[in-house]
């Protein structure tokens, strides 16, 4: 059984007859799906000749041995020497473990990110949406939204990727396509084993390298798979699912026995010998009506998606002190402009009607244009 994955290719409503005769101007309007980042993945007994065709697995094999070659001396060094390790706070209290390679390793592991995504064309399940190009925690949550769920379940895997192991990793992509026709050969699991325990550190995948959110994506792909479609008619309710890295979104227009859905979670988990826990302490279950905060953002009752009134509120008092300051001439520190910035450019996506009212209001207030001024000190 072998787990092949796609992009999707876009999806058209039917035209109706006035609109063929008035003539097809801008066919983009027809589409029923605007994500152009949209996977599918289909599960195949064997794998057919004609996609066999449009990979050379020796080649994959080679890119890899050269890889292996040329990255030799770090293979032969204590793997420790080659990371930075430090600790971070935790928005829910504590510190997360961060090891940042150093620059030999970091360009190594740069490498091998750009092999597994140009030579193996390595993807990721429809339902995964961090550290996916053109994906974000908005998309995730768009996906809740279509639906017009009303009852959420958050489920956190609790130290995803520590918990992730060498073995598991070559375990799942065995069945994952390509991977699974370069380890047929004794020498291609070898060789991809080999490159593949560059990534790791202790026994774990760490947090902070180039190409771990790469490989937890791709080995979850079978059980990404399997917790989608089987969620779709669970019994008798529809669901949909989203995991941002290592928090799950399960979603419903109805109420739902959220323990049963953790119970299948558990059991899918557990069918692929996954070294993954649910984080019991982190599981919350609840409607729109209430709070529903996921993924740092609000999908309140009546079915919008917002970055909530405390955000909008500190939101409006940075404003308000930047565009104060800038017209004291008062400096800001060009780290704290460029979170503003950041901070602008990610909720204009949620909310673009309010961040533009609140620009606009604070430019009149001070007679300062705030987006020009933002950019004038970062120029």
């Amino acid at each position: 059984m072998t787990y092949i994955t796609v992009m999707q290719s876009p999806r058209y409503r039917q035209m109706t007859l006035d609109e063929l005769l008035e003539g097809i101007e801008d066919i983009a309007k027809y589409q029923v799906n605007h994500m152009q980042s949209n996977t599918r993945t289909y599960i195949a007994d064997s794998v057919n000749a004609k996609r066999l065709e449009s990979i050379d697995v020796r080649g994959l094999e080679t890119c890899l041995r050269e890889f292996n070659h040329n990255n030799a001396t770090l293979f032969a060094v204590e793997r420790n020497t080659l990371y930075n390790t430090f600790f971070i706070p935790k928005s829910s209290g504590g510190l997360r473990r961060i090891d940042a390679p150093l620059p030999p390793l970091m360009e190594a592991l740069r490498q091998l990110k750009v092999i597994l995504e140009t030579n193996f064309h390595a993807l990721y399940h429809t339902s995964a949406f961090a550290y996916v190009r053109g994906r974000c925690t908005i998309d995730a949550l768009k996906r809740h939204q279509q639906n017009e769920s009303k009852w959420f379940l958050k489920i956190d895997f609790a130290d995803f990727f520590p918990s992730t192991s060498l073995d598991f990793l070559i375990r799942q992509l065995s069945v994952i396509f390509p991977f699974s026709e370069v380890v047929k050969s004794r020498e291609g699991k070898m060789i991809l084993e080999r490159a593949m325990s560059l990534c790791f550190l202790d026994g774990s995948l760490p947090q902070g390298t180039p190409i771990s959110p790469l490989l937890t994506n791709l080995l979850m792909i079978p059980i990404d798979h399997k917790i989608s479609n089987s969620l779709r008619n669970f019994r008798n309710n529809s669901y949909v699912y989203t995991r941002y890295a290592d928090d799950a979104l399960i979603s419903s227009k109805y109420s739902f026995k959220h323990e049963l859905v953790c119970g299948f979670i558990k059991e899918v988990l557990n069918e692929f010998n996954a070294p993954y826990k649910i984080n019991q302490k982190k599981t919350r279950y609840g409607s729109s009506a209430g709070s529903n905060w996921n993924l740092g953002l609000m999908l309140n009752k009546d079915n919008n998606i917002t970055i909530g009134h405390q955000k909008k509120k500190r939101f409006k008092a940075m404003i308000n002190n930047f565009a104060s300051d800038t017209t004291k001439g008062i400096a800001w520190e060009r780290n704290d402009v460029q979170e503003l910035q950041g901070i602008i450019s990610y909720y204009k996506m949620v909310e673009k009607s309010y961040i533009e009212h609140v620009l606009n209001t604070y430019s009149k207030k001070y007679r300062l244009n705030v987006r020009k001024a933002i950019t004038d000190y970062l120029s």
